[in-house]
């Protein structure tokens, strides 16, 4: 039996495609039962809605200290420089360093250089501002990147651009695997990558009907989400990333088809509890 210090709870700050009017863009929580270790965000949404959902969650977002970005397009990785500057400004204001602003952005580097040429063109002055606060743990395919009491395994999937560097992750922590894909089409790597994990957020971008349409930009259906949750074994599946609230229903019903495990469909402000076995 877990202890009452076991096991993560993962908190669904955003979870709709980037065209869902519906729903805040893909950002995810993980928090540990021990309230003295930080959260995790996996990703950012875009804009200041992270900071908004992180305080209406109950979550300080001056609490957060790492960070992973899985690819840089805008719906995953533009709260990154609003979170940056609403932690600056928020402590100028209270008379605290501004360096305290500073995260651990674990992220592949071609994702990184397009992320620091955005905040150059955007004339941010967010880098500048933390220097060396801003820490950025360049992510190689397989191999840990360290976590406070865990550590955080990325590896590559399959989106745009081509070769851009986009990436899923497992996070093994208190005991836990919790393996994101990311944005991705159906690929090999996810499959070996999270296998055996105890749960797994994937993206469900269409149904299978539609699988012609969804593969194109690199998106993934519910039916190929259920079949990669099935082929890697794990043990409890989410949906997120979704991109039509009308055919709710149906996603659910194809990926538990496919799948053959239990399948959550994630809401905006949403969580789910998992603890070791």
């Amino acid at each position: 039996m877990a202890s009452s210090m076991t096991g993560l709870r993962i908190v669904f700050l955003g979870t709709g495609g980037a065209a869902n009017e519906r729903r805040n863009q893909a950002c995810l929580m993980v928090a540990r039962a021990d309230p003295a270790l930080p959260p995790i965000l996996l990703d950012t949404g875009n804009g200041l809605g992270v900071v908004r959902s992180l305080i209406g969650a109950g979550v300080d977002p001056l609490s957060i200290q790492d960070v992973f970005v899985s690819h840089r397009h805008p719906d995953h990785a533009g709260g990154l420089d609003p979170l940056l500057l609403w932690r600056r400004l928020h402590l100028m204001r209270a008379g605290r360093p501004s360096a305290e602003a500073g995260l651990r952005v674990h992220t592949e580097p071609r994702t990184m250089t397009a992320l620091l040429h955005t905040f150059e063109v955007t004339a941010s002055g967010t880098p500048a501002s933390l220097g060396g606060a801003l820490q950025w743990h360049r992510l190689t395919d397989g191999q840990p990147s360290p976590l406070p009491d865990g550590q955080l395994i990325p590896f590559l999937v399959d989106h745009l651009p081509v070769d851009g560097g986009a990436m899923g992750c497992v996070l093994e922590i208190d005991g836990v695997k919790i393996a994101y894909s990311g944005d991705t089409r159906p690929t090999p790597r996810l499959i070996e990558a999270v296998r055996g994990a105890d749960i797994l957020l994937h993206e469900a971008g269409g149904l299978d009907a539609d699988a012609d349409r969804v593969h194109r930009p690199c998106h993934s259906t519910a039916g190929d989400a259920g079949r990669a949750a099935q082929a890697a074994g794990v043990r409890h599946l989410v949906l997120t990333h979704l991109s039509d609230d009308s055919i709710l229903d149906a996603l659910l019903a194809e990926a538990q088809a496919n799948f053959g495990g239990p399948v959550t469909m994630a809401v905006d402000g949403g969580s789910v509890q998992i603890s070791p076995l």
